[in-house]
């Protein structure tokens, strides 16, 4: 059977626009032989665009520590797999997606086996122009109000 977990997202206290999301799980449960699938949700979810940077990874000494992962999305964008050096890992870098973000994560098990991972977002940030418009709205609706009163 696959399992879903919540992750939840962290603000970074000097910059709003900064989150970070960690999670690790140790012997995930195969669902059909050592074959396993897992699901994370992170909330809260985000607005805009979002630039994702992060990945899966696992640390082994023996084969019964080892993962091997077949398939690991965000969202629909699949992560780079890699193996080797006693390690597996699934990356992606400066990967812009829209919310709400789900990680799949699927592969082969050993038996005392674990992984993690961590996912830093970054929200879109206005442009300098976007906060121009802005106040030249307000000022039109300052001198238009204005106006009314006057007359």
């Amino acid at each position: 059977m696959a399992k879903t977990y919540d992750v939840q997202l962290h603000q970074s206290k000097t910059n709003p626009h900064q989150w970070t999301g960690s999670f690790n799980l140790s012997q995930p449960t195969p669902w059909e032989g050592q074959y396993f699938s897992d699901t994370y949700n992170f909330t809260p979810d985000l607005p805009g665009a979002l630039t994702v940077n992060g990945g899966v990874v696992n640390f082994f000494g023996f084969d019964e520590q080892k993962i091997r992962f077949s398939h690991v999305f965000l969202n629909e964008t699949e992560l780079a797999l890699s193996s080797g050096d006693g390690e597996s890992k699934a990356r992606l870098t400066n990967v812009v997606l829209s919310g709400p973000l789900s990680l799949r994560v699927s592969g082969w098990t050993g038996d005392s086996a674990s992984y993690s991972g961590n996912f830093n977002i970054t929200t879109a940030v206005p442009e300098p122009a976007t906060y121009g418009m802005l106040m030249g709205g307000l000022a039109l609706v300052g001198v238009a109000a204005r106006r009314r009163k006057a007359q």
